[in-house]
């Protein structure tokens, strides 16, 4: 069973902090950020980070929970104007990886992309993780050849990816 997906509330600021720290120990080479920074960021960025992603159109984080309702995921992204969406800090626990919840995850940020006009979704994957590229790629996002999202991801060893928003 798919896992349920919902943009996290102020309220979620601790499950925020307790997803983000299991990605970070769990892959701490897959994201820009190192878990003991992360680790010793004051309960104020928590909650700001969560308030500041609950509601509109700016930047929105998504988690995900199973059948069970533990939280087993969770995405970040944020809004480029005019009309791209980045994807960003994507993360399945492991348990839960090939359950669906990684698409689940995708579609609502494709959802609330398309809520506001988006066009695109634009990530960033580093080379070497090639579970993450497949992946990717089943669900319609393709590698992008050459512009400013090539550049920015080729300094950190990352392609840049992006699928259309229907």
């Amino acid at each position: 069973m798919a896992a349920i997906v919902r943009r996290i509330k102020p309220s979620d600021w601790v499950l925020l902090r307790d997803l983000r720290l299991s990605s970070l120990r769990d892959a701490p080479d897959a994201f820009g950020q190192r878990y003991e920074v992360a680790a010793a960021e004051p309960e104020s960025e928590w909650r700001a980070a969560a308030r500041a992603s609950s509601a509109g159109n700016r930047r929105a984080w998504f988690i995900a929970r199973d059948a069970d309702d533990q939280a087993v995921g969770l995405v970040q992204a944020r809004r480029r104007p005019a009309s791209d969406c980045l994807l960003f800090s994507m993360w399945v626990a492991p348990a839960a990886r090939r359950t669906g919840t990684g698409r689940a995850l995708v579609d609502a940020v494709r959802e609330w992309a398309a809520g506001w006009g988006g066009r695109r979704i634009i990530l960033w994957v580093f080379g070497a993780n090639e579970t993450a590229l497949r992946f990717y790629g089943r669900i319609g996002f393709a590698v992008i050849d050459e512009g400013p999202d090539v550049e920015s991801g080729r300094a950190f060893g990352a392609l840049a990816m992006e699928v259309a928003i229907d």
